[in-house]
């Protein structure tokens, strides 16, 4: 196989870097540029990749390029120069570990109600990053690890069109794979798991009413009924605390987006979940190679029934609607959550307002961090 393909990494943090390290791994990929706004920590994670996967045996271009996608024609100008097959972005205004403090002081339940007030921290960037892109006139496409569910769609609808994201409902498919696999007692690549759901099973689960779809099969039979669908989707196998997320999580979910990026180099037409593909809302089956991303949903259901699942599910998050033009109208519960969490009022998310909502919810978390005595990253 020939490696001459190449892949851009925007934000290598705490996800980012495991994504690097697995990339760095995998067959049928040259090149690997990595690009982040602080060149210490990018430069040694670079070189600490490099090293350990050639200890493996694996040769490939590694190169750190310091980048501030705010800085939208330096960011086009270098795309440019690479000329990648494929992006990964990682970017976000405040990391997820961060983020998870406030379901540890307040309840998950009630935080989840209104997590669409936190989409402005992950979209501010990647928004930027695909306008470098769209700018370089280069035809890559991206796969986003951050809130794709909800980001995703928002981008599309602003032409700014992410291929698809990974991780949310794709790391639920991967654990009831695993359990089914010891449950029947076959091979994990026997089973295959047909699964529709917004993101806000991933936290809330199922027991709350929150809809979706779910089949499996191992072989040619279904046997979806032999079990306790509801425990399958919610009794999860990946739980951490804060403090240990990036060990325990985190490699699981960098799996989801290197799985989906090698797809695309390689074009295998694999089979697969993911959130947010080609600019819908919430998680399908899908199936990935070169060209893009085909919706690949199970016998008797229609494209409009896996929209209208994840449609419902998306409000129990607090996004009551996204208009044609990405303005994301909140439920009047997230609304009220929001001011009661975070201490400001918010009926809507405007594209345009993005940054500047981005911005100052990373200052109310940076005192919430203080309030709660939270040890920082």
């Amino acid at each position: 196989m020939s490696a001459t393909k190449t892949v851009m990494m925007f934000g290598v943090g705490d996800l980012g870097g495991w994504v690097l390290e697995f990339l760095a791994r995998r067959e049928g990929l040259g090149s690997i540029i990595v690009c982040d706004n602080r060149e210490d920590w990018g430069v040694v994670k670079t070189n600490c990749a490099a090293t350990g996967a050639g200890v493996e045996g694996y040769s490939k271009t590694m190169i750190f390029e310091k980048c501030d996608v705010n800085d939208i024609d330096g960011t086009a100008e270098l795309i440019k120069k690479y000329s990648p097959d494929a992006i990964y972005s990682g970017l976000t205004l405040l990391g997820w570990a961060a983020r998870r403090i406030i379901p540890y002081t307040v309840g998950t339940e009630k935080y989840e109600k209104a997590h669409a007030v936190v989409i402005p921290l992950q979209a501010t960037l990647l928004a930027k990053l695909m306008q470098a892109l769209k700018k370089s006139g280069i035809a890559a496409p991206v796969v986003n690890n951050a809130y794709p569910d909800i980001v995703n769609p928002v981008l599309w609808k602003n032409d700014l069109p992410v291929l698809m994201g990974a991780g949310n409902l794709d790391n639920i498919v991967g654990e009831i794979r695993r359990k089914i696999s010891v449950a029947e007692n076959v091979p994990i690549g026997k089973v295959t798991v047909y699964f529709v759901a917004e993101h806000a099973v991933n936290v809330l689960g199922t027991r709350t009413g929150i809809p979706f779809f779910l089949k499996v099969i191992v072989g040619d039979r279904d046997i979806t009924s032999k079990f306790d669908v509801h425990s399958l989707i919610t009794d999860r196998l990946l739980k951490s605390p804060v403090d240990q997320t990036t060990w325990l999580n985190h490699p699981a979910i960098a799996a989801s987006a290197v799985r989906n990026i090698m797809a695309i180099i390689n074009d295998t037409n694999e089979f697969a979940h993911a959130p947010g593909p080609i600019g819908l809302l919430g998680g399908y089956p899908i199936r990935i190679s070169a060209k893009g991303v085909e919706i690949v949903l199970p016998e008797g259901m229609s494209l409009e029934e896996a929209i209208k699942i994840n449609t419902d599910g998306m409000k129990r998050e607090g996004v009551e609607e996204i208009k044609d033009n990405g303005t994301i109208v909140l439920t009047d519960e997230a609304s009220k959550i929001c001011k009661e969490l975070y201490g400001f009022t918010l009926t809507e998310i405007r594209f345009a307002d993005m940054e500047d909502l981005g911005l100052e919810m990373v200052s109310v978390f940076k005192k919430l961090i203080e309030k709660y005595k939270i040890p920082r990253e």
